[in-house]
């Protein structure tokens, strides 16, 4: 077993790890102290409430996190304990962190704090890291897992919070909000189907952080065979746009004037690998990039900056004949330029249109993959629910005001995501960014109940 101290760290190999989290047992003075864990993307955040064990969820829905209860030993200590299986940990989770939280007192008042970590296979202990220096802190990052050039490593962080544990978790996106009940309110949603034909298979795609490629609704027709496109091109010209799949709103409930003013669409087709040039003008403010892609393969899309370099995530799947809606905001100084990248020489059309194309969200909406809706009416409850294609799935949507301010309404992670956050007032552009399977969203009043005051924080074990 090897000592480490606060930001020391030692190689983690690939197997179950359990995690012991060992201190004075509460009494008298010492307060009680629970054991906890997070599981967060590359950007340090959860994807749901769901990404959270803890004394209420003992288990991660993947199964790689479990706490696995609590044990007494020697000399009136006690032990939590947690097991991490690094194998099942899901890909687009970056980090495991191990937190503590005390209740009725400060970690300065809880002796012999340290965090043991031991092979479940062997028995072996990888790291001991003791906790020295605690004060008035009420919660703690003790330790943490993380991925490094591919593979793990274990870290001693030993960082405190004065906010307990509903503090600390609200710091890495834990909204802590209670299951939406059955018999809440349900208005009827506005079904909208982009094409005739469902796709068979699981579709996925980007979300702001390295997530599976995004779900989408199948191209109804495999147009003429593509104009090429040089590799890479200084500049397309616009070509007439096809029909767009998605209805535009009424001109008299147009955004344009507060998102972005009207433009010529421009279209591109080709194949391939390339670099486009947007060569239209397009004024500053919110675009809607849509992407087509007809056969198979693994196609992205990517907004690239001065550099060359990409800056943003418009389209990442392997879905097969993939369609799907993206928001971008242009700056208006230099010219878009869109990279495409294809590992075959399907055909593709990608097409720039204005925010005036936008389709309204109402009183509710359903779709596959990714969207942009727009809300136009009062504050209300965005109630989200997912039906995926797979046993596990991410559903994410924010929402952006015309001032490019933004809103976090749908982040979770779960067999069947189902979420329930506030909507605040039109205009909003609503921009479903990942939805593995068919989603719906649908408006109801404001709820009135509190962020900590539900069953979620109340202790049921």
């Amino acid at each position: 077993m090897t000592k480490i101290v606060k930001g020391g760290n030692l190689p983690v190999p690939g197997q179950v790890w359990r995690i012991a989290v060992v201190r004075r047992a509460a009494g008298g003075e010492v307060p009680e102290v629970d054991t906890s864990a997070l599981l967060l993307d590359a950007a340090g955040r959860v994807r749901g409430d769901g990404d959270l064990v803890f004394y209420n969820q003992l288990t991660h829905p993947s199964g790689a996190v479990r706490l696995l209860g609590r044990v007494s030993i020697e000399d009136d200590q006690v032990a939590d304990w947690l097991e991490i299986d690094t194998a099942r940990v899901e890909p687009a989770v970056q980090r495991v962190v191990i937190t503590a939280s005390s209740e009725g007192g400060m970690f300065g008042q809880v002796p012999g704090l340290y965090v043991r970590t031991v092979s479940a296979g062997s028995g072996e202990q990888l790291a001991l890291y003791e906790v020295d220096d605690a004060t008035t802190e009420t919660a703690f990052v003790l330790g943490e897992f993380y991925r490094r050039d591919g593979a793990w490593k274990f870290r001693a962080v030993g960082q405190g919070y004065d906010s307990g544990l509903v503090g600390l978790a609200e710091d890495f996106g834990i909204e802590g909000r209670d299951p939406v009940e059955p018999a809440s309110v349900e208005p009827q949603s506005l079904a909208v189907t982009k094409t005739t034909d469902p796709v068979p298979s699981s579709a996925q795609a980007a979300s702001p952080v390295d997530t599976p490629p995004q779900d989408a609704a199948p191209v109804a027709a495999r147009p003429p065979a593509a104009a090429p496109v040089g590799d890479p091109a200084p500049g397309i010209p616009a070509q007439a746009a096809p029909p767009s799949p998605w209805p535009p709103v009424s001109p008299a409930a147009s955004p344009a004037g507060l998102f972005g003013e009207d433009f010529p669409e421009f279209v591109c087709t080709g194949n391939g690998r390339t670099d486009i040039t947007v060569d239209v003008p397009l004024p500053a403010g919110f675009l809607l990039v849509d992407s087509y892609r007809w056969g198979e393969g693994y196609f992205l899309l990517e907004a690239v900056g001065k550099t060359g370099k990409g800056e943003k995530l418009l389209a990442n799947t392997t879905l097969r004949d993939y369609e799907g809606r993206m928001l971008l905001r242009h700056e208006g100084r230099n010219p878009l330029r869109l990279r495409v990248g294809s590992h075959s020489e399907e055909d593709w059309k990608i097409v720039i249109r204005p925010i005036s194309a936008v389709r309204p969200l109402g009183e509710g909406a359903a779709g596959r993959g990714a969207d942009v809706l727009l809300h136009t009416g009062p504050a209300g409850e965005l109630v989200g629910r997912l039906r995926p294609r797979d046993d596990h799935a991410y559903f994410y949507a924010r929402g952006y005001e015309p001032d490019g301010s933004d809103h976090l309404l749908v982040n979770e992670a779960a067999r069947r995501p189902k979420s329930s956050r506030p909507l605040p007032e039109g205009p909003l552009l609503v921009a479903v960014r990942s939805a593995e399977g068919d989603w719906t969203l649908d408006v109801g009043p404001v709820r009135d109940e509190g962020r900590r005051s539900g069953r979620f924080w109340r202790r049921t074990r």
